[in-house]
């Protein structure tokens, strides 16, 4: 088997081609940014780029689509790159999927699209109220590729991830998840920040996991669907400090000032039952295990 992944060289983008590898995948990637793994057939582009994306793409079984812009408050700063990159970029792929005989498609869709529900989200409860670009492009993006499923032309699966976390998150820099960002303070001996008072709610999933459900994804799963990818467990912020700390001996509290951001996700908590019953996929890792499973790969490296 051969697949492409698109966003090659970012953190679920890398780590899905890792495991590919591992089982014997013949891998085919997409960035913009080199990528450090040799065993693959790389390809420096731009999605944008149909013509770069066709040779990419051609002789492949499945594409894994990660290449995106993928925080909210880079949408704040770069909204045209966004639209353009996560909009286009994401019909490119499944266009040109569709015309070389792919066999599905797994699209990375987004948590965000739930906006500020307030409570557990449910499949069928995204909205379309939103202050922010980002999850507006996630939204698209699913439409889109429930089109080419309906049409018969290319089955697709879109995962919405939750509050991904792990190995290899650093090359998302300052839009990294908040348990990175307090791993890497805490380790510098530097009191981390927390936004507000610490009790805004997050559904965090370890990569790993998030890995195993782009997997489940090949064969399980009803094509034109959209699934979560969660745990089904959510924790404050304070709840999180709290276990990290403690992994990392940790002693000083945290420094708590005024939210700055204009769009934000005050509490995510994803119903599981879907992708329980269609993808066969539940979560392995709750954040204890998760960060210590990181804690213990990263002093390895």
């Amino acid at each position: 088997m051969r697949a492409l992944v698109t966003g090659i060289s970012g953190f679920i983008g890398s780590n899905i081609a890792k495991v590919l590898l591992d089982s014997g995948w013949e891998v085919n990637g997409i960035d913009l940014k080199n990528s450090a793994n040799k065993e693959i057939t790389f390809f420096k582009g731009n999605i944008l780029n149909r013509d770069f994306l066709l040779k990419a793409i051609k002789g492949c079984d499945y594409v894994f689509h990660e290449a995106a812009i993928t925080s909210p408050p880079e949408f704040e700063v770069y909204p045209e790159k966004g639209l353009k990159t996560n909009i286009i970029g994401t019909f490119n792929v499944l266009d040109l999927a569709s015309k070389v005989g792919v066999k599905r498609a797994i699209i990375a869709s987004s948590s965000s699209v739930y906006g500020n529900l307030g409570k557990k989200a449910r499949e069928d409860m995204a909205t379309i109220n939103h202050t922010n670009l980002y999850p507006i492009t996630k939204i698209m993006n699913e439409m889109t590729a429930r089109h080419f499923s309906l049409r018969g032309e290319l089955e697709t699966i879109s995962l919405r991830y939750f509050n991904t976390y792990g190995i290899g998150e650093n090359s998302k820099g300052a839009y990294s998840s908040i348990i990175h960002k307090f791993i890497a303070d805490m380790k510098r001996g530097k009191r981390p920040i927390i936004y507000g008072d610490g009790t805004q709610r997050r559904d965090f999933i370890y990569i790993k996991d998030v890995v195993k459900a782009n997997i489940q994804a090949i064969k399980n799963g009803k094509s034109g669907e959209a699934y979560n990818v969660g745990t089904g467990k959510s924790l404050t912020f304070n709840e999180i400090y709290k276990i990290i700390a403690e992994e990392i001996g940790f002693s000083k509290k945290p420094i708590y000032i005024k939210n700055p951001l204009r769009s934000y996700q005050l509490f995510t908590q994803a119903d599981i039952s879907k992708a329980e019953k269609e993808l066969r996929f539940k979560a392995k890792f709750d954040v204890k295990s998760g960060v210590r499973d990181m804690l213990n790969l990263s002093a390895k490296i």
